[in-house]
This record gives structure tokens, sequence and C-alpha cells, in this order.
């Protein structure tokens, strides 16, 4: 599943909310964008699985929610990211990581602790 910025900007405000969201709110929080783009953006939202809908009344009125979590998503993309670029090894994109020159020590630090802690949840 694939989102574009423009549908990113519906979901954070649908996360960030943690309940379900209007039309009207939604709009209220992204106030650059038309009703009725918000509603293509969330229709497609829809088809694509990442949102849930119902309508209210007879007006363009909706109520939203997520179907698919922050973290859910997050971890998807970064599976497919993972496979795509690194063709599913982990080690290839931690090794790709560590030659940043911009990771700092409290980085560096930070993963091996994860590592680390992986390692032991899985003995």
């Amino acid at each position: 599943m694939q989102i574009t910025k423009a549908e990113m900007e519906i979901m954070q405000v649908v996360w960030e909310s943690e309940q379900r969201v209007t039309t009207k709110e939604i709009a209220e929080k992204l106030p650059d964008k038309k009703i009725t783009t918000i509603l293509t953006l969330a229709g497609r939202l829809i088809d694509k699985g990442a949102l849930h809908a119902i309508k209210l009344g007879r007006s363009h009125a909706h109520e939203y929610w997520a179907a698919i979590s922050e973290a859910e998503y997050k971890k998807m993309q970064t599976q497919g990211f993972l496979h795509t670029i690194h063709n599913g090894s982990a080690k290839s994109l931690i090794s790709a990581l560590f030659q940043d020159e911009n990771l700092s020590k409290k980085d560096i630090d930070e993963l091996r602790e994860f590592i680390n802690r992986e390692a032991d949840s899985h003995d």
C-alpha cells in the first residue's frame, strides 16, 4: 500500500486524533485543502484499505477512522524498502546506516542496544 504525500496529510490527522474524525475536523486541521479535495483523498485511502468511513446524513459529511495504525504502515513501508533496496537483508540496511557520516555515537549506541535486546529475546 502506497500512500501519497497528500493522502498522508489526511492519515496524520486521523492518527493524531486517536478517534473518529469528521470531514469538517480534517478541513480545520488542513485549511489549505478544500472539502472536495479531502473527500477525494479520503476516498482513495478507503480504496487502499487505509481508512474506514461512514456518511453522516445527506451532506458531504463523513466520519473517518484508521483501518491501519501508523506503526503498521511504517512497518509495511520499511519491510518494502528493505526488500526492494537491500534484497531483504537487514545486515545490508544496518551497514548502510553505519556508513552514514551523520550517524552520531549516540545513534550507534542506541542501535547496538536495540540489536542486543533483540538478540537476547530470540534466545
